[in-house]
């Protein structure tokens, strides 16, 4: 069957089906996890701690935080 006429039959499987099937395909594209990974993020963590220790960072309330991806939504459903 061709991808296309795939595509077609599993976008009428129930959405938990297809959710199911899109992790699997997700997980198929990760065949090996990047080792350094793990050591990246944690100095990432680090330093964005740092910053806001230093107060230095930019940082914003819940509020603010909402209102940047309410703001944001809009200008992509704008596109």
């Amino acid at each position: 069957m061709a991808a296309p006429d795939m595509l077609t039959e599993i976008l009428r499987l129930p959405a938990e089906e297809r959710a199911r099937l899109a992790l699997e395909l997700l997980r198929s594209l990760d065949v090996e996890p990047d080792p350094d990974a793990s050591a990246a993020w944690d100095a990432e963590i680090e330093r964005r701690g740092a910053e806001v220790d230093a107060g230095i960072a930019e940082t914003m309330t819940f509020d603010e935080y909402r209102a940047h991806v309410r703001a944001r939504r809009a200008a992509r459903a704008d596109r």
